[in-house]
């Protein structure tokens, strides 16, 4: 009896012995932890000002009373839904070609998002053919998401803070041939883990290249979430828009802008 009584008392001092370790909390790792304060700082990253006087010219959203606004918070407000739905994140503003609107409708699309209280949006130009983000909102001299991808700065250095409601920016203004090359490497999926997690981005929004004519925005394509598809009304051809849809049949493609549409299309006219 005092045999059985003796093992119960050890069996029971070893389950206490491997329990008792589980009750003391996890400690977190100081580097994420640092990383997430950080990240919910918009005064980490260098400010910039935009020259509104401009943004009219480039039919940018510049105030409260601007026209065009309603139309981009129904855009937005769809994106959003949609994205929200799907758990997506990123999103690739793209175009058959060349003048359909897309880098103002990428830009407009941050800035209507930026402007719904708690939505942190990054925007990100990766156009290496024809770079506009940063001209269109009046920046000079600011630092070119290629010295990232080239290993010339970090992706912090490169990210700058527009003086628009909570919009982060990664511009550029150079161009490259490189673009499918630097769009399939290590460094994009790194900008993307970074815009998405360490950014708070509750959107990151790439201004790409038209999908006819190079490979950037194919190569890239796989790598985001979804895809806004914008056409131009009276500009852009049929065959264009029929080989642009088949290079987008892989992907998830959100939807499709009209731009330059004739008020006559335009429902709501009242608003």
């Amino acid at each position: 009896m005092d045999r059985i009584r003796e093992a119960i008392t050890r069996a029971r001092d070893t389950k206490e012995d491997v329990v008792a370790p589980r009750q003391h909390p996890v400690a977190r790792p100081v580097l994420n932890t640092a990383s997430t304060v950080t990240s919910q700082s918009e005064s980490s990253f260098n400010p910039v000002s935009c020259n509104f006087a401009d943004f009219g010219k480039h039919r940018i959203i510049a105030n409260e009373q601007d026209p065009v606004l309603n139309a981009y918070r129904v855009l937005r407000t769809r994106v959003l839904q949609k994205m929200e739905s799907e758990g997506w994140k990123t999103i690739a503003v793209v175009s058959p070609g060349a003048g359909a609107g897309k880098t103002v409708t990428a830009i407009n699309l941050a800035i209507a998002i930026g402007s719904k209280k708690g939505s942190r949006v990054t925007l990100v130009d990766l156009d290496f053919y024809r770079p506009s983000v940063a001209r269109y909102l009046g920046l000079k001299e600011i630092p070119s998401v290629l010295d990232f991808f080239e290993g010339k700065r970090s992706l912090e250095e490169v990210t700058v803070r527009p003086d628009l409601s909570n919009v982060l920016l990664i511009a550029n203004e150079r161009v490259t041939r490189r673009g499918a090359e630097y769009l399939t490497s290590d460094l994009a999926d790194h900008l993307i883990e970074k815009t998405t997690s360490d950014y708070g981005s509750r959107v990151v929004v790439f201004d790409m290249s038209p999908l006819l004519g190079c490979d950037d925005s194919i190569a890239f394509l796989p790598k985001v979430d979804c895809a806004l598809f914008v056409t131009s009304s009276g500009e852009t051809r049929v065959q264009e828009f029929k080989e642009a849809q088949r290079i987008l049949r892989g992907a998830n493609t959100i939807g499709t802008v009209l731009n330059k549409a004739p008020s006559s299309m335009t429902p709501n006219q009242y608003y």
